[in-house]
């Protein structure tokens, strides 16, 4: 009686435990240099506002999110339709409208030798946030690359360093293959640091924005088989007692 109550119980936790989860990847990139750990936090309400602000100022002019739309943020970030307005939209796009770059498909081609950049409403499902802050820290000066830039995540990446002035210019050690901050940007290296997470963290939001409440109604239903299933024992105790 006892295993026919609890089998089932147990099952659905671990299925509801597992969807709770929050995902933990430590990627290696393209060149196999494995990425830091992303000091990310989907909670931090602050961390994903300044990351949307440093999306549409510094990405989204080449980037589109084009399975985000301004307005969820709304809901989520508790950034209002006017906020929305006046700080997030530089494309004369409407809140219900999706996050769509503003250049051409054939300006970029000409502009990136024909490589088109990708949509990043998935990226941080497909890269994982940890790649992603360890790409956006990889930048180094390489004369030899079209676009003078070279990455340590995603080697002979065709991207240009958009944060560049944010950052400053690194040069990489051949021999240890570690950078050296040679011509020092706006942000000291903590500061990028941190604005690094704040983008890494939004782009991980937008790649799943229903995750905060799946996350929220998983824990309550472990929460609630947890206490069913103590209830469940205590009662099968009592009804056994006597029974020799």
């Amino acid at each position: 009686m006892l295993r026919a109550i609890c089998i089932p119980l147990l099952l659905a936790s671990a299925v509801f435990g597992t969807a709770a989860l929050p995902g933990v990847v430590r990627a290696a990139g393209d060149s196999g240099v494995v990425s830091p750990r992303a000091p990310i936090d989907p909670r931090d309400g602050d961390s994903l506002r300044r990351g949307a602000a440093v999306f549409v100022n510094y990405c989204q002019g080449c980037h589109s999110a084009r399975h985000m739309r301004y307005d969820r943020m709304t809901e989520d970030l508790g950034i209002s339709a006017d906020q929305i307005r006046a700080n997030l939209i530089f494309t004369g796009a409407e809140p219900s409208d999706p996050m769509l770059s503003s250049m051409r498909e054939d300006d970029a081609r000409e502009w990136f030798h024909q490589a088109v950049p990708p949509d990043l409403t998935l990226v941080a499902r497909v890269r994982g946030a940890d790649w992603l802050y360890g790409y956006l820290r990889g930048y180094y000066r390489d004369p030899s690359r079209p676009s003078g830039w070279n990455n340590t995540v995603f080697e002979n990446t065709a991207m240009p360093h958009v944060l560049a002035d944010l950052q400053g210019v690194a040069e990489l050690n051949s021999e240890t293959g570690n950078l050296a901050l040679t011509n020092p940007g706006r942000l000291s290296p903590g500061e990028y640091n941190l604005l690094a997470a704040d983008l890494v963290n939004f782009l991980h939001y937008i790649a799943e924005p229903s995750r905060g409440k799946r996350l929220t109604t998983g824990y309550a239903v472990m929460t609630f088989l947890i206490i069913l299933l103590i209830f469940t024992w205590l009662l099968y105790r009592e009804y056994w007692r006597d029974v020799k």
